[in-house]
């Protein structure tokens, strides 16, 4: 599966989800930082505005005599947010290939932003590291800031004073809040990898940290209605956009763990296809009289796939129909299987008993069309190809 790490400016809900870097966002580059591409999002400045908007009149009333100014500082404030959640996202990232995760970009959006990963195979103890690693650089960030303050002799005061104590309190915020429990922040991540750690099932984790997420956002709108913020619209405003982000992405969670207790109720045996096992140097003139003689006398149900390993080189294969349909007759005697087969890696391969859930991770981790399924005797007894794990999954 792809993790993606999320932040948004205040507060940061986290969507940590998702297996490729996925399409390329439209937005400005740039640059890179830390060997990591670096994306602004055409949405971040609506949030850029909004920040301005919320942030403008708070400096304008302590700082009268400064007049347009204010509105200045406020885009710095804006800017500081920006720094704040690319700290946010360059621990995650560093955290990740601390875990052997392949970091792609790194983009800043109107929620925040998000850190892409290549495809991985992850465990519980990574994924609560990682997802840890974000709001914890916030909260050192804003420890740091809030030592400095308190150091701070009287003529220190001032707007650029008054503007570090706005960023000291975002990156607290962006911190604290982030560690809540619920998906899709990244205390759900961490609740998500403590429940799978404890039960060995990662969509019951998945399960338990969406709903979380959805409690959270329903506090959240309860504690906006609570303290009165329908007298300010931009601030509850802000306040429901980060709810429904929470809500939605936690709906998106929730479905993505159905999909995967739907897969988990088949093992690999179930829907396997039958396989007939060759040297690959047997002439595919052979192969051919071999599935013919097996398929004969009526033979309903899958034609066997036809596999083919090689030791020396560590690979397995299977037959390309349009490889072998590309050989003429009068030649198949002539080339072996082994030349029109697909090759994968020989960890291409399951045990009879293995959920679909996880088929599904090693296919995309791996990046495989199909899965041997191979006995405790190392017998070949089927293949598992893409699309029969998405049939059953949409069928479920």
């Amino acid at each position: 599966m792809r993790p993606s790490r999320s932040s948004a400016p205040a507060p940061e809900p986290s969507d940590t989800r998702s297996p490729e870097g996925g399409p390329r966002p439209r937005g400005v580059r740039l640059g890179r930082v830390l060997g990591v591409e670096l994306l602004l999002d055409r949405s971040w400045f609506v949030i850029a505005a909004l920040t301005v908007v919320m942030y403008g009149p708070v400096l304008w009333r302590l700082y009268p005599g400064l007049g347009w100014f204010n509105l200045v500082l406020a885009l710095g404030f804006a800017v500081g947010l920006a720094l704040s959640v690319l700290v946010h996202e360059l621990a995650h990232a560093v955290a990740g290939r601390s875990a052997g995760w392949p970091v792609t970009r790194i983009v800043l959006t109107l929620m925040g932003g998000h850190t892409a990963f290549g495809t991985v195979r992850t465990r519980p103890l990574a994924t609560a590291l990682v997802s840890l690693a974000g709001p914890l650089s916030n909260v050192a960030v804003a420890a740091a800031g809030t030592a400095l303050l308190a150091t701070a002799p009287p003529s220190a005061a001032g707007p650029g004073w008054a503007l570090l104590q706005l960023l000291v309190l975002a990156n607290w915020v962006l911190g604290l809040f982030n560690l809540l429990p619920g998906l899709p922040l990244d205390g759900g991540r961490v609740t998500e990898a403590v429940v799978w750690a404890a039960t060995g099932s990662e969509t019951r984790g998945t399960t338990v940290a969406a709903w979380c997420g959805r409690v959270i956002a329903a506090l959240t709108v309860l504690g906006a209605v609570w303290l009165g913020q329908w007298r300010e619209p931009v601030v509850l405003a802000v306040t429901l956009l980060v709810a429904g982000f929470i809500f939605l992405g936690a709906g998106q969670a929730l479905r993505q763990s159905r999909l995967m207790g739907v897969l988990d109720a088949v093992r690999a045996d179930g829907i396997a296809r039958p396989a007939m096992e060759f040297s690959p140097t047997t002439p595919l003139a052979l192969v051919d009289a071999t599935v013919t003689a097996a398929t004969a006398d009526d033979h309903r149900g899958w034609t066997p796939d036809v596999v083919v390993r090689d030791p020396a080189r560590g690979l397995l294969g299977v037959l390309s129909p349009e490889r072998a349909a590309e050989v003429a007759p009068e030649e198949r005697s002539g080339v072996p299987v082994g030349q029109v087969a697909v090759w994968s890696p020989d960890r291409a391969r399951v045990a009879p008993d293995t959920r679909g859930g996880d088929m599904v991770r090693l296919m995309e981790s791996e990046h495989l069309p199909w899965l041997w399924v191979v006995d405790g005797a190392g017998y070949v007894t089927g293949v598992v190809h893409h699309e029969d794990v998405a049939r059953y999954a949409l069928r479920g």
